[in-house]
């Protein structure tokens, strides 16, 4: 009977890295890959500080996701080791992050069209005592006009008021 390490070394995994047991061993990387993570998250720092001063309108938005997103990949690509690891765990890192961003985008139409409607419904607003019947206050109601003078009191001669 063969052992994990013996069977990972004959299907081509015996890269040191172990599912748990006894022959797991951690993937130390130098110090240098560190140091160079550390300098590209300083940069990308430089760069969302550097972004957040540029007025690019509506893309603002979006280039501080796309930069937070390129930092997030290399923390997870070095730091949790994704890219040593098996690519099926990569993969699934990946398909989360575009999950993600499907949903983001959902919130972010959602968001950008808050507010549209509230003018219109301020001009016609449901009638609330049958809201569902598709007629609007505004229908029922009055229309209130300023208030003219009153036209004079007409002269009622005596002897003509019951002669109607």
């Amino acid at each position: 009977m063969s052992t994990h390490a013996e069977a990972a070394g004959a299907h081509g995994h015996g890269h040191g890295h172990g599912h748990g047991g006894a022959d797991h061993v951690p993937h130390v990387l130098p110090l240098k890959v560190y140091i160079a993570t550390w300098l590209a998250l300083l940069v990308l720092t430089v760069v969302t500080v550097g972004a957040s001063y540029v007025d690019l309108g509506a893309a603002n938005l979006a280039v501080a996701i796309l930069i937070a997103t390129v930092k997030a990949g290399v923390v997870a690509l070095i730091f949790m080791h994704l890219k040593w690891d098996h690519k099926f765990h990569l993969l699934i890192f990946l398909s989360s992050v575009i999950f993600l961003a499907i949903f983001i985008a959902f919130t972010m139409f959602d968001t950008n069209n808050r507010g549209r409607a509230e003018p219109i419904e301020a001009e016609r607003p449901a009638d609330l005592k049958a809201p569902f019947d598709g007629k609007r206050a505004v229908d029922n109601w009055q229309v209130k006009r300023p208030h003219k003078a009153a036209p004079p009191p007409t002269q009622v001669h005596q002897g003509t008021e019951g002669a109607h």
